[in-house]
């Protein structure tokens, strides 16, 4: 077993012109990765986050994805991902974790590129073809790759999740989208490193809301989902950058 660490991939808001998509790559350190969420030009994104962090990321061992949520720029590599994985890789399907509400949906958003007739049947092709969905409850822990995953809905324009990820040295908070709400900081809190989104749109948390958090806990909180140039002051608060790997233990 090696230390469990966070690789992020994409820092990006949806406008962005110079990020990819906020998103991350889990080494569970059993040999397991996780992604959390996918993001469009997924390909060229895992291959530059290996490039900048020395950690390659093997789809075919990309067997789980926690989706927070349906916005393009969270959920529009997952085409990619289920072709590469269906037809160029004939490896087993993914396994797509996220709250019911935006497993419902996620077919009518792929369909119109990925319903064609698979090769093993004609007629229309299905999530389940590509994808194996596992609804999450934020009642209930669920275990992945040897970590514990535990969600909670969050504030957005569409139906979202937050997540936390316990290993057996510590915890990732990943606030997904979010406007800021004390609760969910509050369920946060517990985490040894929490990525926290900071952006500048509606239903979307600003960094002046961060900055009235106690220093002990702004000095857990890593930044992302920047629109490009939003430079915020100096302070505990940490800016990431796509390549930047987290590990726990801290």
């Amino acid at each position: 077993m090696g230390p469990v660490r966070l690789l992020i991939t994409g820092i990006g808001d949806a406008f962005s012109a110079a990020s990819f998509g906020s998103s991350a790559v889990l080494d569970s350190g059993s040999g397991a990765l996780i992604g959390i969420d996918c993001p469009g030009a997924a390909m060229k994104m895992y291959a530059e986050a290996t490039e900048k962090s020395g950690i390659p990321i093997a789809i075919e061992r990309l067997d789980d994805i926690l989706l927070t949520h349906l916005h393009g720029d969270h959920s529009d590599g997952l085409e990619t991902l289920g072709f590469v994985r269906r037809y160029v890789l004939n490896a087993d399907r993914p396994r797509l974790h996220a709250i019911p509400e935006v497993l419902d949906r996620l077919w009518e958003k792929l369909a119109p590129s990925m319903d064609g007739a698979t090769r093993e049947q004609e007629g229309m092709s299905r999530l389940e073809d590509y994808f194996e969905p596992c609804p999450l409850d934020p009642a209930e822990s669920i275990r992945i790759g040897g970590l514990t995953v535990s969600c909670r809905r969050t504030r957005h324009s569409v139906p979202t999740a937050g997540f936390k990820i316990q290993g057996e040295d510590g915890t990732f908070g990943w606030s997904a989208d979010t406007e800021f709400e004390q609760a969910h900081v509050d369920w946060l809190a517990d985490a040894d490193l929490i990525v926290h989104e900071c952006g500048l749109h509606f239903k979307h948390t600003r960094w002046e809301e961060l900055d009235e958090l106690p220093d002990a806990l702004k000095s857990k909180i890593c930044l992302i989902h920047l629109p490009d140039g939003h430079d915020v002051p100096e302070g505990p608060m940490r800016v990431l950058r796509e390549g930047d790997v987290l590990t726990l233990p801290v």
